[in-house]
């Protein structure tokens, strides 16, 4: 199928630069919404020096299944206006419902089928929305049923076990410096300030960040999270790779048994939905991205969510 791409402003609280992607604007199609990740990265997935195109990727493969997907860059980044460094989660919420509403204005989307894929954070962003706006499903890839808090601590106690594995000076620093104990304590230093502060922004060791999207994440638990998608009642599919290291796939388990929640695990595939080819070391994992993100998205997720998205359409 020929595919069009569409770059579009969407009104909101700020405007969101967005990509709507389609095959045919004949009839109504469902659509699906893609919420990113955190960081800077565009819509595509992409920064300077770090492309990984996941959510183009997500995005062709939605078409070419008969689905108009938006993807859309985050708040205050790229072509979007306002300031990413004062944005908190309830920000980045109210401007994925703008384009959640936006995608139902069109005249070539049913209204009445719009899912909404959200990835890492956006499983986050996306679960949380779902008690603001009324959408037909949720696919969440890499963060079902976790709170940000709960995926840092996972990735401390895999950065700990590395070091017991670690030979030579790197294992002996890491030993001395990055045990479970003392990253959890950096942790919260760091949420104890965006508590303290009074402001949306602050300085941490010479970074600025958002105050406002600490407090505001640290305020949620990954049961607060399991409770939301019981809740919504609607059909989830949740995906996370046994080679995850962001977020563990076993947080699947607290999602197993609610009502019209599917969830899958892929054997040796990581957080950027690729399979490994290494031992998936934390700490060389930006270079595994590198390399993997120019292999196509791991088949057998693809095949999962084709199938599940059959129930609302497309081809």
């Amino acid at each position: 199928m020929s595919i069009t791409e569409e770059e579009v402003m969407i009104d909101g609280a700020v405007r969101i630069g967005a990509t709507v992607a389609y095959g045919s604007k004949e009839g109504k199609s469902p659509a699906i919404v893609i919420v990113m990740g955190t960081g800077t990265l565009d819509r595509d997935g992409n920064g300077k020096g770090f492309n990984l195109n996941i959510y183009r990727d997500l995005a062709k493969s939605f078409a070419d299944w008969g689905f108009v997907s938006l993807r859309y860059d985050k708040r205050g980044t790229h072509k979007s206006e306002g300031d990413f460094k004062t944005a908190g989660l309830s920000d980045l919420v109210d401007d994925a419902i703008s384009v959640v509403r936006y995608a139902k204005s069109l005249p070539f989307v049913d209204a009445d089928k719009v899912i909404v894929c959200g990835h890492s954070e956006g499983a986050m962003v996306s679960t949380l929305l779902t008690g603001k706006e009324d959408v037909a499903g949720l696919i969440l890839l890499g963060g079902a049923g976790t709170c940000l808090r709960d995926a840092q601590r996972y990735q401390y106690r895999e950065i700990e076990e590395l070091s017991k594995r670690k030979k030579g000076p790197m294992g002996f620093i890491l030993r001395k410096t990055a045990t479970y104990e003392k990253s959890e304590a950096k942790g919260d230093e760091l949420y104890r300030k965006a508590e303290t502060v009074s402001s949306d922004s602050m300085r941490y060791k010479g970074i600025s960040m958002s105050a406002k999207w600490l407090r505001e994440h640290n305020s949620y638990t990954s049961e607060d999270f399991r409770d939301m998608i019981e809740a919504f009642g609607r059909p989830v599919l949740a995906v996370t790779g046994t080679a995850d290291l962001n977020v563990s796939f076993r947080q699947l388990d607290t999602l197993n048994g609610i009502p019209r929640v599917e969830c899958y695990a892929p054997e040796n595939v990581n957080h950027i939905l690729r399979e490994v080819d290494d031992d998936n070391d934390i700490l060389k994992i930006k270079k595994q991205y590198a390399r993997l993100s120019k292999d196509p998205i791991h088949q057998g997720t693809l095949d999962r969510m084709r199938e599940w998205l059959r129930q609302f359409g497309g081809n």
